[in-house]
């Protein structure tokens, strides 16, 4: 018998993901991460409170998706030049010395704590926490940075190079560790060896397909092809690391990792295009679906329980701090203490860790609703503390390609003010311009005394810092 669908609970959730930003967007003293509302606001209508949301097979496919998606997004934040430079780029390496060696330190902290929980009989496992202390948050690191306009310096880089590296690292270390809790330490336990594997020959055959493709040709205007292959991908290996029992977000995550190798020159604007389906839909039904069966009851039985929640803030600081200090030798004590800060926010992988934990029965319902919620309150607390004592003197910006530095878009004109304007009477951005416009199926190249009509598609090409401003002139509800 097939299961309905229930339409209510994906009313509310689709509301939800709709007017969560728009409130938290109100915030003007405060900055809130969406997400950290999403979350919010799932616990709201969720188990914990009014209880009006309830999983049915299709809320739970898209949250799973949600989910895979989240993981692509954060492969594809992997810059593999940074990672892997090439023999002329001392810096390149010098970046990757120093995020090898806090990472150590990382590990080497994480797992002196996870032994001290184990011997307090707070958790089971010492190895699978060592890696989950020691995860850090990309996805949320990278729109701190860019807000910061720091993203792009030395700094910023090894900031997030050294993210990325926890991130890749501790999640295969959890999905061999999970396997080996279900399976025993055999060869189920590295059957995810296969999906890297798999990984790896669809990354050739498609740059194999790539240099005599052309997705940008006319045939294929309006498609999107580059978002399909990204979703064929997607599921190809969310598949395969399904068949051998691996974790789902290990293959979501390498095929991230291969769009980000395709595709390193103008990968911002197919960025642009894969986050408008992420973040405009799969990612806030995962986090809201998260909210949604977390149940906070057992937190607030005992004071006992409720101090857990400072203790674990601690290390998540602690698990950050002491690498942090490496950075003091290269950028002073403040940029130092100021990265332990922003390193230690917490958010997708120790989300995803917990529930992996939850699963094994590893942590039990009160600890896994301890973890979220302080992973919440991570979110917020340290990126304020980062503000506060960060300092801006001494960092230098790196040089970014100027391909990197350009976008395109394509966008249909709804701004009612410049209708029946010429080009030259709009106020566009120096260094923005109107590339061509599409009217009635027909190509124009325009000049100054060309007029913007309704209906008119724009091909905007222009600096990436002033994407917004360009955008906003043409579009009045961007």
């Amino acid at each position: 018998m097939e299961e309905s669908i229930n339409f209510q609970s994906i009313l509310i959730i689709s509301l939800l993901a709709f007017f969560t930003p728009i409130i938290i967007s109100s915030f003007r003293k405060i900055k809130i991460p969406y997400v950290v509302g999403e979350i919010f606001v799932g616990l709201i209508v969720g188990k914990s409170f009014l209880n009006v949301v309830h999983n049915d097979l299709w809320i739970v496919f898209l949250s799973d998706l949600g989910l895979a998606y989240l993981m692509f997004l954060s492969g594809l934040e992997i810059d593999i030049d940074d990672l892997f430079p090439n023999g002329s780029n001392s810096k390149g390496f010098k970046s990757i010395f120093i995020c090898s060696l806090m990472f150590i330190a990382s590990i080497m902290v994480s797992f002196l704590i996870s032994l001290s929980l184990k011997h307090f009989g707070i958790i089971t496992n010492t190895a699978f926490f060592t890696f989950l202390f020691a995860s850090s948050a990309p996805g949320l690191l990278v729109p701190l940075l860019k807000e910061r306009d720091i993203i792009n310096t030395e700094y910023g880089q090894i900031l997030l190079i050294f993210s990325l590296i926890g991130e890749f690292v501790c999640l295969i270390a959890m999905t061999i560790l999970s396997s080996s809790v279900i399976n025993g330490l055999s060869y189920k336990s590295f059957l995810f060896i296969i999906v890297l594997l798999v990984s790896l020959v669809l990354y050739l055959i498609a740059k194999k397909f790539l240099k005599g493709f052309d997705y940008s040709t006319s045939q294929f205007k309006n498609l999107h092809i580059e978002v399909r292959a990204a979703f064929a991908i997607i599921l190809i290996l969310v598949t395969v690391s399904h068949v051998v029992k691996s974790e789902i977000v290990l293959g979501s995550f390498l095929a991230g990792v291969i769009f980000s190798m395709l595709f390193r020159k103008g990968k911002e604007d197919l960025k642009f295009k894969l986050d408008i389906i992420g973040y405009g839909f799969l990612i806030p039904i995962f986090f809201i679906q998260v909210g949604v069966n977390l149940d906070i009851s057992s937190v607030f039985k005992s004071y006992n329980t409720l101090f857990m929640i400072p203790i674990l803030l601690l290390i998540f600081y602690l698990v950050k701090f002491l690498p942090s200090l490496i950075l003091s030798k290269f950028y002073g004590i403040n940029k130092a203490i100021s990265s332990s800060f922003i390193l230690s926010s917490q958010l997708s992988l120790m989300i995803v860790g917990s529930q992996i934990a939850y699963n094994l029965k590893l942590i039990n319902d009160t600890y896994y609703s301890l973890i979220i919620i302080t992973t919440i309150i991570s979110c917020l607390l340290f990126p304020l503390l980062f503000d506060s004592t960060f300092k801006y003197v001494g960092i230098n910006k790196k040089a970014t390609p100027a391909i990197d530095k350009i976008c395109i878009r394509e966008t249909i004109v709804t701004n009612k003010n410049i209708f029946n304007k010429a080009l030259k009477e709009i106020k566009f951005p120096d260094n923005c311009r109107v590339f061509i416009i599409i009217r009635n199926e027909n190509e124009i190249i325009p000049n100054g005394n060309t007029l913007i009509l309704e209906g008119d598609i724009l091909i905007l090409a222009g600096i990436k810092e002033e994407e917004d401003i360009m955008m906003k002139i043409v579009n009045s509800n961007f």
